[in-house]
């Protein structure tokens, strides 16, 4: 009786459930612990019970990507194409900062995920919608997806800095990750790239410059575009 009724109150498995399981499993405990053996004792079953809804690990990593892509809201809060990229890039950047260990399966992953899919089409719909042409809206996006990923990816391997860091400190910091023999010219180099910096201003001035890009280019193309054809 008593078995009978935990296997009753027992949650009933899914696919959902094993690939939400598998992020919150990642999350704790990181990417290189991850195994089926692993993952069922997560759930309270065999890893042999998981082959019903996954194919095996590699099937779970790449739902993991589908569950990530999923916490991003399809459709864009507005229908300037602008704030639409901007918007974009900053919940892939939030993404990945509420997930450090899963992150890189969003580019490591070789496969097309449905839920990114489904995000792309939309931002790109508003970016036509709005006159970006197609070509250069494909081309806005794909920097803007890379650049919130890819940024927030590089700002996790960044050395952290305590809240009292001095110019000593991060100079002992960025010594220790130098080869000894490094040239000055490069030893100042490193320390401009490493120095503290506000990594929240950085990102916008990147995507300020992506999107101000654009619109300059675009505003190139329009007096073409509208000028009449010679008769």
């Amino acid at each position: 009786m008593t078995t009978g009724s935990t296997q009753r109150s027992r949650p009933r498995l899914t696919r959902e459930r094993v690939l939400r399981a598998a992020v919150d499993f990642i999350d704790l405990h990181g990417l290189d612990a991850l195994s089926m053996h692993r993952l069922g004792a997560e759930l309270d079953v065999r890893a042999m019970s998981l082959y019903k809804y996954v194919c095996g690990k590699d099937d779970v990593l790449d739902g993991v990507v589908d569950v990530l892509w999923s916490e991003i809201p399809v459709e864009p809060r507005t229908r300037d194409w602008r704030e639409t990229v901007r918007a974009l890039a900053e919940e892939l950047r939030a993404l990945v900062r509420r997930h450090p260990h899963a992150g890189s399966l969003l580019t490591s992953r070789k496969t097309l995920p449905e839920p990114a899919l489904r995000v792309c089409d939309a931002h790109l719909r508003v970016m036509r919608d709005d006159g970006v042409p197609e070509q250069c809206a494909v081309a806005l996006l794909r920097s803007a997806v890379t650049y919130g990923i890819g940024h927030a990816l590089a700002e996790l391997s960044f050395p952290e800095s305590g809240a009292a860091d001095d110019d000593v400190s991060r100079f002992r910091r960025t010594a220790a990750l130098l080869p000894r023999d490094a040239p000055d010219n490069l030893v100042r180099t490193a320390m401009l790239l490493c120095s503290d910096c506000d990594m929240d201003a950085e990102f916008a001035i990147g995507l300020d410059l992506m999107i101000q890009g654009l619109d300059a280019y675009l505003r190139t193309r329009r007096p073409e575009a509208t000028a009449p054809a010679d008769s």
